[in-house]
């Protein structure tokens, strides 16, 4: 027994420290260098970066709140029609927004400038236009769709969560499909999108790859940061912008927190079994709402396939010549980077998997002193963005004791620090599904802390592991906001390999990287999913 509470104590130390490594020093880092040489230094500096940037935050404020507008309201269509819609209707929506989450928003900019470029397929080719697809449009629109499937499920639970019988009372009362949709639906839901509206807003402000591909002369406080690291080096520079976007991500991330507690409470005063009779929503909002998500399905089905012809063809237009050249040179000189990708999001999922059901255990299961915290500082990297955790990990990690830059180490370990409070959160969920008497069970018959993690709790985690698993696969492999800062020669990945593809205008090439990092992250889901399928039954 004292063996048992030694190993237990080892591995909440250890949990500890990886978090308080990976994940506080780096923030740590860039706060103070935003800060050097002084008080007087410092706030001369961010007054006059501040001061330099205020267009390029006018953007930021922009672009930031129509795309995340447009992300909502694609993401209410998707949800609604897959809850209380045609089911062909919300299948092919769902899956649509399901396709979005294995690639990187930036990918939608390849297709966007196939189809609507100066010779693109549907502006030049079909209609005869040549119009310059470079600038805010583009960025938002791109945006807005690409963000929209996290919001999807975030809505779709909301909707689950939801009694039917309180739909088929209003019904019986006399109430229409729109009425009901307007009255009793959309009150219980509000808080839950109002929370996707603020976390869409942080990622587009954040994202600096669409932006970057197809901003053109329209520029963002992400992009303004991506040329600072990589065209001046100004780390100095660089570190205030991120300041002023980190504060935003805290803020709106303790927004959110109590959003989600606002919206589980609405929830939990109308559940009682969810039963009732299947509601389906009718009218006005019925149409409007089944017209998005049908022009979502369409568009991004479009998109889709306009990258994969861009794989096996020569150039652009419809006339554009059958070619394999794209996928024979990515064949003969890079797929070191895609292979080395996928051994860095294995070996980042493993590990952030491990990682979180310790942190769920210790923060939910025993409830340690300060496990509010814990948790907090386990978020911290997946609410800061991308720039902002990459040049925290440039500062912490470029010198000894712990000199990681250059290596492969470094890379999975951003990966899991990104990804980890999702892995948290999957845990603590199910462990909340686990009752607690098992445990005391389990210890009055003398099993130790360890034996009752692994003999009473383990067993009943199979679907988080599996969440946390194909989450932190799928996301490793598409990550390249932190990672493309942290990258070395001979640590490139397939996904840095693409931006850098896409940025230099090879499309035709890009979209063969694209096509392979996809089926390749859509057949390791389904694989997984139907393993985790089979250990359930």
């Amino acid at each position: 027994m004292a063996l048992q509470a030694t190993g237990a104590d080892g591995a909440l130390a250890l949990a500890v420290g990886l978090v308080a490594v990976f994940s506080v020093w780096p923030v740590v880092a860039m706060l103070a260098r935003s800060l050097d040489g002084g008080p007087a230094t410092a706030a001369a500096r961010y007054g006059e970066v501040v001061g330099a940037s205020l267009p390029l935050i006018g953007n930021s404020l922009f672009s930031g709140i129509l795309a995340s507008l447009l992300s909502c309201a694609i993401a209410l269509a998707v949800a609604v029609m897959g809850a209380f819609g045609p089911k062909g209707l919300g299948a092919a929506s769902r899956g649509a927004a399901l396709l979005s989450m294995v690639s990187p928003p930036f990918l939608a900019s390849l297709a966007y400038i196939q189809l609507f470029g100066r010779r693109g397929l549907i502006t030049h080719g079909i209609l005869g236009l040549s119009v310059d697809p470079y600038g805010w449009v583009g960025v938002v629109l791109m945006q807005g769709l690409f963000f929209c499937a996290v919001n999807v499920m975030l809505l779709s639970a909301s909707l689950g969560r939801i009694d039917r019988r309180l739909m088929a009372a209003a019904t019986d009362l006399g109430a229409s499909g729109s009425r009901v949709f307007l009255d009793v639906v959309m009150p219980l839901i509000r808080p839950t999108l109002v929370a996707c509206f603020l976390l869409t807003f942080v990622r587009s402000i954040s994202d600096y790859g669409t932006p970057v591909v197809i901003g053109g002369a329209f520029e963002t406080v992400a992009s303004r940061i991506y040329v600072q690291l990589t065209g001046y080096s100004d780390l100095a520079g660089a570190a205030v912008l991120n300041v002023c976007l980190l504060a935003c991500a805290v803020a709106v991330y303790w927004a959110r927190r109590h959003l989600d507690a606002k919206a589980e409470r609405l929830a939990a005063g109308t559940m009682d079994g969810g039963g009732g009779t299947p509601f389906t929503i009718t009218g006005v909002p019925a149409g409007l709402l089944g017209i998005i998500a049908a022009a979502f399905a369409v568009f991004v089905g479009v998109l889709y396939l306009a990258i994969l012809r861009c794989a096996f063809v020569r150039g652009m237009g419809w006339d554009a010549p059958f070619t394999l050249e794209n996928f024979q040179h990515l064949v003969d000189f890079d797929l070191a980077p895609l292979g080395r990708g996928i051994v860095y999001a294995a070996l980042a999922a493993l590990i952030g998997c491990a990682l979180g059901a310790a942190v769920a255990y210790f923060c939910r299961r025993r409830q340690m002193p300060g496990s509010s915290l814990f948790a907090f500082a386990a978020a911290t990297p997946y609410m800061l963005p991308g720039t902002c955790l990459g040049l925290g990990y440039i500062l912490s990690f470029n010198s000894e004791p712990l000199k990681l830059t250059g290596t492969g180490a470094i890379i999975v370990a951003v990966l899991v620090a990104k990804q980890l409070t999702v892995s948290v959160d999957a845990f603590s969920n199910a462990l909340a599904q686990v009752p607690r008497d098992l445990d005391r069970a389990a210890a009055d018959l003398g099993a130790g802390e360890l034996s009752r993690f692994g003999d009473v709790l383990w067993p009943n985690l199979r679907e988080a592991v599996a969440v946390s698993l194909l989450n932190g696969f799928s996301s490793a492999m598409m990550a390249y906001g932190a990672v493309v800062f942290l990258v070395a020669p001979r640590t490139k990945t397939g996904i840095v390999q693409l931006f850098d593809a896409l940025a230099s205008g090879r499309y035709g090439y890009a979209a063969a990287i694209a096509v392979v990092l996809i089926t390749i992250t859509l057949a390791v889901n389904a694989v997984c999913w139907r393993l985790a399928g089979r250990g359930r039954r």
